[in-house]
């Protein structure tokens, strides 16, 4: 009788044991677009595809359009355990992490080619910049290439770095900033989610922004021109809090890395395509008008911004030294 007591105790533990190790995890997520931006839509993608490959068992509860977290709140947020994942601008690790503003110096990543290759999530450009991000807090699940940036004005383009010279520009962090110091411009820092506002009431003068989100946010509604400098990249990264990664299972870390690997391929599979044709509605459809630069045009921006890039060198240091080299290996 008392083996017969002793065996179902145990049974009932093991079973209790079971209960907790396949218990459904639901996780939060922030973001800080809709879910019919670009990245909203990806984040999305993530969700379900991780509860599709879970079976069920894990789940994500997005939180679109900034509704918990603005953008610049996003890293803290994620180190100190206040959500549990987020999509955050790299941008906005610069200011404790000055390498990790890398995307935003200017004119660092000339083709979609370059960034493909230093995405490589076996390289030593993504090693060294996702182990940056691990150091300030946040564990990096997977990069969403938004595309190049662009510069925004209204009722004449900015063609050349002198008419940047006494205006308020948006900035997106450090690196925009020392670049548009750089030419003589005034930098101001405005969230993506307050872009429209700014320039509507013209808290700046020139903005910047993805191809794609002058489309989606009906920036053009405020910003008549778009000029195709390419300088830099809104490259997002989707993070997660260390030490609720290191409290999965190793069945949940995988789950969580396949969904991440499908919602990157995606993203940068599609990114190309969808900002050249975000620029061709606003031409075509007199939305904006478009000015392309001409190699030497683009020559003059890359002379007077170099001082941006050096003050990158200075202050990013021995980390900034190596992701500098790693991307040099992959010109």
């Amino acid at each position: 009788m008392k083996h017969a007591i002793a065996a179902a105790v145990m049974s009932g533990a093991m079973c209790l044991m079971a209960g907790d190790a396949s218990a459904e995890r639901t996780l939060r997520m922030t973001v800080q677009v809709g879910a019919n931006h670009p990245v909203g839509a990806n984040t999305h993608y993530f969700a379900e595809q991780l509860n599709e490959i879970s079976g069920g068992e894990m789940t994500v509860r997005v939180f679109d359009s900034a509704s918990l977290f603005k953008g610049q709140e996003v890293p803290q947020a994620i180190s100190s355990g206040a959500i549990d994942m987020g999509i955050v601008l790299a941008d906005e690790y610069a200011g404790s992490v000055p390498a990790a503003g890398i995307f935003s110096v200017a004119f660092m990543f000339p083709n979609y080619q370059i960034l493909a290759r230093a995405a490589d999530r076996k390289g030593a450009f993504r090693t060294t910049f996702d182990n940056l991000l691990l150091e300030a807090g946040s564990k990096v699940l997977w990069w969403q290439d938004y595309g190049p940036v662009q510069m925004l004005s209204k009722g004449a383009p900015v063609v050349s770095p002198e008419d940047m010279r006494g205006k308020m520009v948006r900035a997106t962090g450090k690196p925009t900033g020392d670049l548009i110091e750089a030419v003589g411009g005034s930098a101001v820092v405005v969230g993506g989610a307050e872009q429209f506002v700014a320039y509507q009431r013209g808290l700046v003068d020139i903005g910047m922004s993805g191809t794609t989100a002058v489309k989606s946010r009906a920036l053009y509604e405020v910003m008549d021109h778009v000029t195709m400098t390419s300088h830099g990249l809104a490259e997002f990264i989707a993070v997660i809090n260390p030490a609720l990664w290191d409290s999965m299972s190793e069945q949940e870390q995988a789950w969580m890395t396949e969904a991440a690997i499908r919602a990157e391929e995606k993203m940068r599979a599609e990114t190309e395509a969808e900002n050249v044709e975000a620029a061709q509605w606003l031409a075509e459809n007199g939305h904006a008008t478009v000015t392309e630069l001409t190699p030497e045009q683009i020559a003059v921006w890359q002379e007077a911004t170099r001082p941006a890039v050096e003050q990158f060198r200075q202050e990013a240091g021995e980390a900034g030294d190596q992701l500098l080299t790693a991307l040099d290996a992959l010109r």
